[in-house]
Formats: C-alpha cells, sequence, structure tokens
C-alpha cells in the first residue's frame, strides 16, 4: 500500500465483490469432534491404519492452488496437508500419521478432544522438545525459511543468527511476526512454507504465528472502547479473527485489559479506558468473538475462524507511578496508594476467564513488565510479574487457570539488549530469570529462541529437586501450548488459501464494519449553536487548514474522500524554497503556504482544526538522568503545585537507601505547544465561521488552552483525519461516549491516585459540559441512554471471581 493511501481511502477501495468470502483453509471445528463416531477409549492407541481407500472411504482429496492437498472428512474434520504420504485410514476416516508408525495415535485422532490430545503427545517429548515449546520467539521478516534472522541470539551452543529451518529444527514452534508489511497472500504462502517443514520432522507440530493487534481499518482499542457497545466489538473481533488467519496468524497478543486509571501512561490507546467495568465486558467480548468461530451468526466455539486470544497484561499495568511506562527501568513500578490492587483483576478474572461464548475462557495471557510496588510486599516480591510466582499464582491457584501464561518480551535478557525488561532481577545471570520463570509457573518465555540458557536452568531446576520433577515440569507447559494448537484446529490442517487472503482481509464485511466501527468512536465534545448537525443529502462547505510538520505541509486530510462528504477549502502551497534534503531536493519552508483568505473562509459552513492532544514525554530526561513530569497540556507545566509528591512511593534500594523518584519543581513543555498557537490562530481567521476542533488523542488532556476558541470539539483516539469526516459532515450522527476523563488541570493530575479510576476533577467547557467519563453528545444535546446509566455507576473495586 502506498505511503499516501490513507486508512479510509485504502478501505473503499480495497472492497471486493461479491459477498461472504469463506475462510478457504480448512473448515474444523476441532472442539468435540468426535461427533462422527464412537470415541476410542485411551488404551485402545495406537490403532492399526486400514489399507487407504479400503472399504466404504468417508473422506475425499483435493490439490489446492498452493500445493498442498485438503482432504475433507464426511461429518468430520477437514485435514491439511503437504505430503500426502502422511495419511492415514482408520473406521474409513481420513488421519495424519505425523509420527509415521503406520498407526494412529492418540494425540493424531481428530475425534478426540484438544486437552487429551495435548497431554497425550506432551507425555511422549524429552526434557529437549518440551523445552522448545516453552519459547515463543521473534521474527522480523517473512521471507524464505532459509534467510538469516538477524538479532535473534544463539539457539544452540555458539550459533548467532540462525536462519528459520535452524529455529525449526530446534523444535520451537511459536513466534511472533514483526514483518508484516509484505502484504496478506505474501504472509500466507511463508506461513505455508513454515507449515511444510514442520510437517516433515518428529510429531509435525505445526507453527503458531502470533501477531501483535493489527487495525484492518479499525479503530483503535480505546476508539472500539468509546462504543459502550460489547456486542459490536464482539463482532469486529470476529471478523479480524478470520483476516488473521487467512494471512496465517493463529494467536493474537492482545488485546490490553489493563484498567488505566493513571492519566499519563502512554499505552492508553490499546486499552478499553479507565473503567473496570467496561474494560471487563469489552476484553469480554473481544476476547470471545476472536476465540469463537461463528456460522451464519451462530456460536460454533473453537474452529477454523478462531484465533488465540492472549490477554495482556496480567495483573494490570495502567496504574505506573505517576504516568511512567514500564517498558523502561524508570517506569517499573506499578503503585497502589488508593489500594486499589484488586480493581485490576477484574478485567482478567471477570472477563477473560468467563467468556460469554462457547469458548468459555481466553486461551493465554501475558504476564506485565511492572513490579507491583509496596514497602510490604504485600503484592509479591518486588519483581516484574513474570518472576511472580504471587502473581501467577492468582492465575493458577486462586482461579484454578491451567491456560498457557506467556512472559512479556525482553523479561530475560541482559541490560543494554533491544529490549530488555528483567525487572528486579536486573543483576541475577540470565540463567536465574530463566529459572525463576519457569518455577513462577509462566509457560512460554516471550522474545527469543535461547534453548542455550533454558536447558540450563532445566538443569539446575532438576539438580535441585529432581530429573523426574523438572520434566514434568516442562511437559506441563508444553500440553498447555499444544492445547493452543489443537484447539484451533493447527494440527489437523495448518495451511491456509494465500489465492483466498487478500479477498478476506478487504472483503465487503471487514470494510462496512470497520467504517461503522470508525463513526462509532468518534466523541463529540462541544457543539455550541449546533454547529455540527444533520445534512443529510448536502455537503458543508468546509476549511480545512494545512499543517507544518517536520519540513513539509501536508492536509490532514485525503482530499479524494473529503470531497466525498464535504466541499472542502484550503490553503495554496507554492514551490519549496528551504535548503536541499539529502536527495538533493528543496524542502519547504513555512513561508511557501499561502493561507485562505478571510473571504475565502467566510464563505464557509464550518472550520476544521485538525490537532493532536500534548505530546506528553515519557516523565524522565535521558541526558539529564532526572525525573521530569508528564504534562497533558500544551503550556509549561511547573511541578510546584499542592498536589505534587515530594518524596516517590515506590525506588530502588541501593546500600539501604531508597531511591527517591520525584520530579517535584521540575517543569515541562508539551513538544507540539504550538497546537495551542495554530488553533487561536484559525480562531481569528474562522470569524463568525464555526470553528470545529477534531483532537487526535492517545491520552486525556487539560482543555483550558484551546476549547474556548472553538465552537465544536470532535475526539478520536489515534485516530486519523479522515475518521472524522462522516461526524463532521453531518453524515453520520455521533453515539460515542468518553472512555476517559478529561483533567481540568495538572492540579487534579498530580492528585490523582494511580490504581483509583475515575478520581479526577473534570474540565467543564463554556456551554456547561462536564468532561466526564461517558460523557458525550449528539446533535441533540447530551447522550443519556442505556450504555451510560450501565456504565457511569461508581466505578468496581472488588473481582467477582476471586477472593484475595
Amino acid at each position: 500500500m502506498k505511503d499516501n493511501l490513507t486508512r479510509r481511502n485504502f478501505l473503499r477501495a480495497a472492497a471486493v465483490a461479491g459477498a461472504a468470502v469463506t475462510l478457504a483453509g480448512c473448515d474444523n471445528a476441532t472442539e468435540g469432534a468426535g461427533q462422527t463416531s464412537e470415541v476410542p477409549a485411551a488404551d485402545a492407541y495406537p490403532i492399526d491404519a486400514e489399507e487407504w481407500g479400503s472399504g466404504t472411504p468417508k473422506h475425499s482429496e483435493e490439490e489446492t492452488r498452493d500445493g498442498w492437498t485438503r482432504v475433507t472428512n464426511e461429518g468430520g474434520v477437514t485435514l491439511g496437508v503437504a505430503d500426502t504420504g502422511k495419511l492415514i485410514q482408520v473406521g474409513g476416516f481420513a488421519f495424519k500419521d505425523l509420527n509415521g508408525n503406520g498407526k494412529l495415535d492418540l494425540w493424531e485422532d481428530w475425534r478426540q478432544s484438544a486437552e487429551d490430545r495435548a497431554a497425550a503427545l506432551a507425555e511422549q517429548l524429552t526434557a529437549d522438545e518440551a523445552l522448545a515449546l516453552m519459547l515463543h520467539g521473534s521474527v522480523f521478516n517473512a521471507g524464505e525459511i532459509t534467510d538469516v534472522l538477524p538479532g535473534v541470539g544463539p539457539v544452540e551452543g555458539d550459533n548467532t543468527d540462525p536462519t528459520m529451518q535452524e529455529v525449526l529444527d530446534h523444535g520451537i514452534r511459536t513466534m511472533l511476526n514483526f514483518g508484516n508489511a509484505n502484504g496478506a497472500p505474501v504472509l500466507a504462502r511463508w506461513t505455508n512454507a513454515l507449515q511444510e517443514y514442520a510437517e516433515g520432522q518428529t510429531y509435525g507440530i505445526p507453527v503458531n504465528i502470533s501477531n501483535n493487534p493489527k487495525d484492518y481499518g479499525f479503530p483503535s482499542t480505546l476508539g472500539l472502547a468509546a462504543s459502550f457497545d460489547p456486542a459490536f466489538v464482539q463482532r469486529v473481533a470476529n471478523e479480524e479473527a478470520r483476516a488473521y488467519r487467512a494471512e496465517g496468524v493463529s494467536t493474537l497478543l492482545g488485546v490490553q485489559m489493563d484498567v488505566t486509571s493513571e492519566p499519563r501512561w502512554s499505552r492508553i490507546p490499546d486499552t478499553f479506558g479507565e473503567d473496570p467495568a467496561l474494560t471487563r465486558d469489552m476484553s469480554r467480548a473481544f476476547a470471545g468473538g476472536l476465540q469463537s468461530t461463528f456460522a451464519d451468526g451462530e456460536d460454533q466455539g473453537w474452529g477454523s475462524e478462531s484465533v488465540i486470544n492472549m490477554l495482556k497484561h496480567f495483573p494490570g499495568d495502567g496504574c505506573g507511578e505517576q504516568g511512567r511506562e514500564a517498558h523502561n527501568n524508570y517506569g517499573k513500578f506499578c503503585v497502589y496508594p488508593g489500594s486499589n490492587f484488586a480493581a485490576h483483576l477484574i478485567p482478567f478474572v471477570d472477563g477473560g476467564l468467563h467468556l460469554d461464548t462457547k469458548t468459555e475462557q481466553t486461551a493465554a495471557y501475558m504476564d506485565s513488565y511492572s513490579i507491583a510496588y509496596s514497602d510490604d510486599e504485600e503484592y509479591g516480591e518486588l519483581v516484574g510479574s513474570a518472576f511472580s510466582k504471587w502473581k501467577n499464582d492468582l492465575l493458577r491457584e486462586k482461579c484454578g487457570y491451567d491456560g498457557l501464561i506467556c512472559s512479556d518480551w525482553g523479561v530475560t535478557d541482559d541490560p543494554g539488549a533491544m529490549v530488555s525488561t528483567p525487572w528486579g532481577m536486573e543483576d541475577a545471570p540470565k540463567v536465574d530469570r530463566f529459572k525463576k520463570i519457569v518455577e513462577a509457573g509462566v509457560d512460554q518465555i516471550g522474545g527469543g529462541f535461547d534453548l542455550v540458557t533454558l536447558k540450563a536452568a532445566y538443569d539446575k531446576i532438576a539438580s535441585e529437586t529432581s530429573e523426574d520433577e523438572a520434566l514434568a515440569r516442562a511437559r506441563t507447559s508444553a500440553r498447555r501450548a499444544l492445547r493452543t494448537f489443537y484447539v484451533i484446529g493447527l494440527a489437523d490442517c495448518p495451511y491456509v488459501d494465500s489465492s483466498q487472503a487478500d479477498k478476506i482481509v478487504e472483503s465487503d464485511e471487514l470494510t462496512s464494519l470497520a467504517t461503522e466501527a470508525v463513526d462509532k468512536s468518534i466523541v463529540m465534545l462541544k457543539n455550541a449553536g449546533g454547529a455540527i448537525k444533520d445534512r443529510s443529502g448536502s455537503k458543508p462547505k468546509v476549511y480545512v487548514p494545512m499543517k507544518f510538520e517536520a519540513s513539509a505541509w501536508t492536509l490532514p486530510v485525503t482530499e479524494e474522500t473529503a470531497s466525498e462528504v464535504i466541499d472542502i477549502v484550503t490553503d495554496t502551497l507554492g514551490e519549496p524554497t528551504g535548503p536541499a534534503d539529502e536527495d538533493g531536493n528543496p524542502t519547504y519552508l513555512e513561508s511557501d503556504l499561502t493561507r485562505a483568505t478571510a473571504d475565502e473562509v467566510a464563505g464557509c459552513d464550518l472550520v476544521a482544526a485538525f490537532i493532536k492532544n500534548p505530546t506528553a514525554g515519557m516523565g524522565f530526561d535521558d541526558e539529564a538522568q532526572t525525573y521530569v513530569p508528564i504534562t497533558l497540556q500544551y503550556g509549561e507545566y511547573v511541578a510546584d503545585g499542592p498536589n505534587v509528591r515530594e518524596t516517590s512511593i515506590a525506588g530502588d534500594v541501593v546500600d539501604g537507601v531508597k531511591e527517591n523518584r520525584s520530579y517535584v519543581g521540575k517543569s515541562t513543555t508539551a513538544a507540539n505547544a504550538s497546537e495551542a498557537t495554530f488553533v487561536q490562530e484559525m480562531a481569528d481567521l474562522s470569524g463568525d465561521v464555526p470553528l470545529v476542533l477534531c483532537v487526535n488523542a492517545d491520552r486525556p488532556m487539560v482543555f483550558s488552552e484551546v476549547e474556548p476558541l472553538a465552537d465544536a470539539i470532535l475526539m478520536g483516539f489515534n485516530a486519523p483525519g479522515d475518521d472524522y469526516l462522516n461526524v463532521l459532515a453531518g453524515a453520520v450522527e455521533p453515539t460515542a461516549l468518553l472512555p476517559l476523563q478529561m483533567p481540568a488541570n495538572m492540579d487534579t493530575v498530580e492528585a490523582n491516585q494511580e490504581d483509583v479510576p475515575r478520581d479526577l476533577e473534570c474540565y467543564v467547557d463554556s456551554e456547561g459540559n462536564e468532561y466526564d467519563f461517558a460523557y458525550g453528545l449528539n446533535w441533540s444535546g447530551v447522550i443519556d441512554d442505556e450504555r451510560v446509566q450501565t456504565y457511569s455507576a461508581e466505578p468496581l473495586t472488588t473481582p467477582e471471581n476471586i477472593e484475595l
């Protein structure tokens, strides 16, 4: 896709003819697939195979355009194989003989449950084979399987920068694919190549490709939360699941269930906001929609369009002290000044473990990076969650969870690595980090392929306990990993149809649903005088000023797309007169633009100024090596108010002295402070024409610097300019609500308790409206519907399904 193609433009251009596009790999519902005949007892295995095609076969075969063979069983599971020599017949049905013994083993029998198959295979694995399934590595380019994987690190011995083939040779089967830029068909063909290679190895365990969330044209997670509509979000997740599986992706590392009770945190757009109940319901809906396969609107449970949902980051990562982020040492502490730790568990234990769909529970969880801090270790040892047996036991022991737990990335790496987050274990040898993670109950270690150190950790565990205990521990994690392969049918048919991948990813269903979701994500905060109103059947004339950023003038919307719903007026850009860039081409200066005249603007119905919320920073000055405030306002902020914390709650203890991470007296200014000046310029130019601010936000902001200048305000969350157009034009009535409070000032931000949601004094605008959680306007005024009444109740503080 070309760089200048916007999301909405891409969605419109990508729509293909026809209605539903089916997932053309394999159509399986593997859980409880024994409906075809009586399921043999465990002691019946291995079962001798019949002569292929003898008797009355209940299967048929066809070779696909990708070269693999699809085998359809009557009333049973569809298989996919690259090597038809792997097929055997039992009772007239076709099965895969992956270990080549000419017999049907229990773990090869698709009539058995995923749990039983995973357990049966896990019991056969050697320690090395089981340990390989405990790594969840990363791949940065979907290329040939013989390509070197730079930066991956050792898989065995001195082998640095291995090939994908070497990774698979060592039995590693789960990996995060960062290389998504090549398009759906390329990803599908790459996945098929990996699966073909894996099929030929011992046990034929397939490859589980994971992805971080992709938007497929949908709004950010926070944008989805603004719909306050869990049923709609379930539909979105289900469509996204079909797209993931079409590309060969079988596990999603997300979504984030973190309750974002700290308004300065940088990862808020990837969450469902700050309310425990809304986050619970949205996470439950998303996980259920992603994991269940639906046919004609009916929930089929696990099937060929299911994706494993690895919800994150347990037990909640949204209360970092003063908003700092746990990817960094300076943000590694979550704090609980309001004694509200339990509220952060609500989405995980009441949501993820109690889905409304037939898949019942989320199949996997990812631990947080952060240390849950208290001086007396009330929340366990002062280590990151992957190292904390206390935290993982909340799931294992308190909730009885037997699913997969994976660490976040880089927790075992030494300081200085590309991602290094071994919080609380920075000074420990790497082998001890691996050992502690295994002993804490984690099943997979995210980020690398370091079998060498994992094996060394295993040996230490075996020497301290026994070989039998260590092997049992490794097999337990292998069983949990294998279950994720079986439950979605990956072991029976890991292949996809690359010729259908684009048609599914760009289908009419996905495109239209994404457009609907975008419209449901834009919150109207202010609408003085009905500036934004129903204009069905007509196009308002709208002046959209260009903006100067990074030595370039840009229009914040795609002119072709905008012209579909508004009559756009903008500025005149001359030839660039600035100094040459590295390619010798002249660059633009601010003086190369001529703004629209006052008369041209006066002939418009609206002026639409597109701005970003204050760019807040990360709370630490690397150059000065000192803590600084994270600001939610444009102008200079000096942290000298009465609510600034003079002594930090958390800090490392060095030589018996606890570090003070306070920034009292320090100052900071938003990197994009010029946005306030731009708004003033547009307010002056607009005259009597209503000024609409289209605010693209990645966290809350203080509105006092710009709201009084505007007649109307629309807010989106990590939303490109085109996303505002339908609401701006009056083509769609806004329905979205704020999933976050907007603070009145920085004093209330400082007074906020990081672990307590919805505890801010909220901004009140010139119309008397308070920008509180669950607030939003439609054309008639303040929305007060069932959604508002349900979720504006006092925030929950205690989960229903766990007792601490």
